[in-house]
């Protein structure tokens, strides 16, 4: 993932959402290090921080039942799978 941010950074690719969400993403991304979130999952919460959302439906019950959004709350996942993804 580090050697992507680079690339993303020096404007080998396109990351939609702006260098300062990508910013953030990583700052998410190191405060649950122990999750590996990645940037994928990272972005999502700044998005939802953007949008001002805590509502989204996801099968990662693992990384988006520990992640808290900017001001603390937890997200509120409205799709349980019948059987987790925990991997």
């Amino acid at each position: 993932m580090n050697a992507f941010i680079r690339d993303l950074v020096r404007g080998a690719f396109t990351y939609a959402p702006g260098l300062d969400q990508l910013s953030r993403a990583m700052e998410i991304d190191a405060r649950y290090r122990d999750l590996r979130l990645g940037l994928v999952d990272a972005s999502i919460i700044v998005l939802a921080e953007d949008l001002g959302l805590r509502r989204i439906a996801t099968r990662d019950l693992r990384h988006f039942t520990a992640a808290r959004l900017r001001d603390g709350t937890s997200f509120d996942l409205v799709v349980f799978p019948t059987e987790p993804d925990r991997s």
